[in-house]
């Protein structure tokens, strides 16, 4: 590539992450987000568990965070007793709520980043999968502008809890696509089970919902036919959508490129193909919601894909409440 060419090529990487939009979709995440992390929280609080998973063996705990070598941060700071495990999880189900509300958004979510990450410390065993990547997206989410609309930020900035809908920078957004693709990709490489391919007759799904501690209802009846098929066919097209999601980026980039892939372009851009992958996700999670005892697992999810629809979209469903959105910077 020629210095012109190089230089003609980062200036559209350059303007690619420079575009702005008004920030409906990240504000609709965070608000989502909140209730997914204030219900996860609150319902510690609801179990009565707050003691047996904030605090240490000698309060009635089940964590052994002062007697190991690496004594968790926490408790180096507080002492070990009752109140500091309740103040530990107030501190995060506040937070939390000062998410979904949009109260300095910034710092809420710092401080509920550093005491999720002690309380993975002070119980490693309560973290699971859907914990790491929602604080990655956290993470993203401190960059951004999600707290500029549907928030208290906003209507102390504005005067309005809507906002003024003003175009942001838009690199957020498109980081937690990426996110979204990343996190169904590598699902899909680690599920290395045999039950997940021909030779285990794609049983996985099968065997997941004869669990009882993970199936919702007694789904004995998959055993028989066509119900087993029916199960099959949810694992192969899990697989297949998950091993094949990083599509969807070709195809978006397909959209913003018209003339570029030819024939396959066109047609995929004219169907909007990417909708294929995107609503088998949002059926999947939507099902295992209703089938499995997964915690907040899909909902956490389902949570993220408003970053899917476009400000477009965002445009047309406000206006049918009488909330315009200014045209893109």
């Amino acid at each position: 590539m020629t210095r012109e060419g190089l230089a003609q090529a980062w200036e559209r990487w350059e303007s690619f992450w420079d575009e702005r939009e008004p920030p409906v979709a990240l504000a609709v995440v965070r608000i989502l987000l909140g209730i997914c992390l204030c219900y996860d929280f609150g319902l510690i609080w609801v179990l009565d568990l707050v003691t047996p998973l904030f605090g240490v063996a000698s309060v009635g705990g089940m964590s052994d965070a002062v007697i190991r070598e690496d004594v968790a941060l926490w408790y180096r700071i507080f002492p070990a007793t009752l109140w500091a495990a309740r103040l530990h999880h107030a501190t995060l189900f506040v937070s939390s709520l000062g998410i979904l509300t949009g109260v300095y958004l910034r710092g809420s979510i710092l401080v509920l980043l550093f005491g999720w990450a002690q309380f993975v410390s002070v119980l490693p065993y309560s973290d699971r999968g859907i914990d790491t990547l929602l604080r990655l997206v956290l993470c993203i989410l401190l960059f951004s502008p999600a707290s500029r609309m549907f928030s208290v930020d906003a209507w102390i900035r504005t005067g309005s809890f809507v906002g003024d809908g003003a175009p942001e920078p838009a690199w957020t957004k498109r980081l937690v696509i990426g996110q979204i693709v990343l996190m169904y990709f590598g699902a899909a490489t680690q599920k290395v089970g045999i039950t997940w391919w021909p030779m285990g007759h794609y049983a996985a799904l099968y065997f997941a919902l004869q669990d009882p501690a993970v199936a919702a209802y007694d789904f004995s009846y998959l055993r028989n036919q066509p119900f087993f098929f029916f199960t099959q066919v949810g694992a192969f097209v899990t697989m297949l959508k998950q091993y094949t999601y990083p599509v969807v980026l070709l195809l978006l980039w397909w959209k913003r490129n018209p003339g570029r892939g030819g024939r396959i372009a066109a047609f995929a851009t004219r169907w909007q193909i990417e909708w294929v992958w995107i609503g088998v996700g949002f059926v999947f999670h939507v099902v295992l919601g209703l089938t499995m005892n997964l915690g907040i697992f899909p909902w956490a999810m389902l949570a993220l894909y408003p970053v899917w629809v476009p400000v477009e979209g965002w445009r047309r469903a406000l206006a049918y409440v009488g909330v315009a959105l200014p045209p893109n910077g």
